[in-house]
């Protein structure tokens, strides 16, 4: 199979067979490590925590070693280097940070998520995103979140906007549809290129 081609197999794998379930994080972690896997067959260092790559470890099937056969080794490999120390105080920042409230109810101008910086310095979010259990998210564009303040970020539009901002300790995502089921859903907060930082169940 050509390149290219073992690529896009791959693509559809990480996009179809492995989309988050419900429950959200295993699949959505295998997901996220093939990503990165993808373009040049090597997982970025220390990118995910160790247990984001066991977790993603315990979802590779039959199919996914088929197009990606290295993915395994890949990931015994960063796990390795976690166990070595290599990844020490890596990603120790964005790890303080907490899902602390959901709203659910509404429309994308009700409903909400509130993430709190528990840590002791200042967390830039771009590249961060919020993400439900079929893979819908809120991306944050250029802001940051001071040590010990909480942010809500609401799916929809600031009224007289339309796109995402940033006003007091509120985030607009100005998405069309809401996003959280009013049934019951998991919350995920992805790092930059994908990592699981945080997840709240509701």
């Amino acid at each position: 199979m050509r390149r290219s081609s073992q690529l896009a197999v791959i693509a559809v794998l990480a996009g179809a067979v492995l989309a988050p379930s419900a429950s959200g994080s295993p699949a959505g972690d295998l997901k996220s490590v093939l990503q990165d896997y993808s373009p040049d067959e090597k997982i970025t260092p220390c990118r995910f925590t160790r247990g984001q790559l066991e977790s993603a470890r315990s979802q590779i099937s039959q199919d996914v070693e088929t197009y990606a056969k290295g993915i395994r080794p890949a990931i015994a490999r960063e796990v390795r280097r976690w166990k070595d120390g290599g990844c020490k105080g890596k990603g120790a920042a964005a790890n303080k940070l907490r899902i602390v409230a959901i709203n659910a109810d509404g429309g994308p101008r009700k409903e909400s998520v509130t993430i709190k910086n528990t840590g002791k310095k200042t967390i830039s979010l771009r590249g961060f995103a919020l993400r439900d259990g079929l893979d819908h998210t809120v991306k944050f564009r250029s802001t940051k979140l001071a040590a010990g303040r909480r942010l809500q970020v609401i799916t929809g539009c600031r009224t007289g906007h339309r796109s995402a901002v940033r006003r007091g300790s509120r985030y607009y995502g100005c998405r069309k549809n809401e996003i959280w089921d009013d049934a019951g859903d998991t919350v995920e907060l992805l790092g930059r290129g994908g990592g699981l930082i945080a997840q709240k169940t509701y």
